[in-house]
């Protein structure tokens, strides 16, 4: 115990005295939720905060583990996630917000201010001293703790405006949960430029939140328009999908139905307030 205690102090000390030299200050989060709020298992992803000189980014780490592959192999293999990968400026409460429908990347702007209520409640966590503080924030009560260890202002997804990094971040439905993992100093800042801001050579189409939930719904509606008008008007000859070989657009009435049930069931965004109430 002793001797993990100094290497976390040791680390520490090594933090604090790069950061006016390091480019791109990382941390690791593993998140724990449910995207269907009836579920008793959590699923599991690892993300990644980065903060920058300028500006901090928030993504999933599989996109990391995929330029990696691709800068290796000089490939531009793709891949998503459910969780919406932010940008904000340094001091910032304005996020840049990415999301996929239909195979389409779109991005967005949000305004996310959040109140804090600080606590004198303090504890230990991974050798950190850590401090109690809550909020409400999209449809949620959450209680966050941060450390003063670390002074950045800036937490997992849109949380920020505590003094000191978030480390540990909760909602009282037990829905979503971000433990801090560890921290990484490059030299340089990381360029997500091929995975974020332009994904694989393509760039997000720009639109307004409204415009993007209002397309939600509209696939939702009906979630293979284009795979069915294709049938209709001969473009397509046909759809393969696990097997199976598609060439009338009316025999995939039972896909679309249960494309919507999934919808359904999995209609738990951790900004609650936002969760669209689709029509059954």
């Amino acid at each position: 115990m002793q001797k993990f205690l100094k290497q976390t102090i040791y680390c520490l000390f090594v933090f604090i005295c790069g950061v006016s030299s390091a480019q791109t200050h990382r941390f690791f989060y593993e998140l724990k939720y449910k995207s269907d709020s009836t579920q008793n298992d959590y699923l599991k992803k690892l993300m990644v905060l980065d903060v920058n000189p300028t500006e901090t980014k928030y993504y999933d780490n599989a996109f990391l583990e995929k330029d990696s592959i691709n800068k290796k192999f000089n490939s531009q293999n793709t891949n998503w996630t459910d969780q919406i990968p932010v940008i904000r400026k340094k001091n910032s409460n304005k996020n840049t917000n990415f999301v996929m429908l239909q195979f389409q990347v779109y991005s967005y702007p949000t305004e996310d201010s959040i109140s804090w209520n600080l606590t004198t409640e303090t504890k230990k966590y991974q050798g950190f001293d850590i401090q109690k503080a809550t909020t409400k924030f999209g449809g949620r009560k959450w209680t966050a703790w941060f450390t003063k260890n670390i002074l950045f202002s800036e937490g997992p997804y849109k949380f920020r405006g505590l003094p000191g990094l978030i480390v540990l971040l909760y909602d009282d439905k037990n829905q979503f949960d971000f433990s801090f993992v560890k921290n990484q100093n490059l030299d340089e800042t990381y360029d997500t430029s091929n995975f974020l801001e332009i994904r694989y050579g393509s760039k997000p189409i720009p639109v307004t939140e409204k415009i993007y939930l209002q397309k939600k719904i509209e696939y939702y509606n009906d979630p293979l328009y284009l795979i069915r008008e294709g049938l209709r008007n001969g473009t397509t000859k046909s759809y393969d999908d696990n097997g199976v070989r598609y060439t009338n657009a009316n025999d995939l009435i039972p896909k679309i139905k249960s494309e919507q049930e999934y919808i359904l069931k999995h209609n738990n965004p951790i900004e609650l307030n936002k969760a669209i109430r689709y029509s059954k």
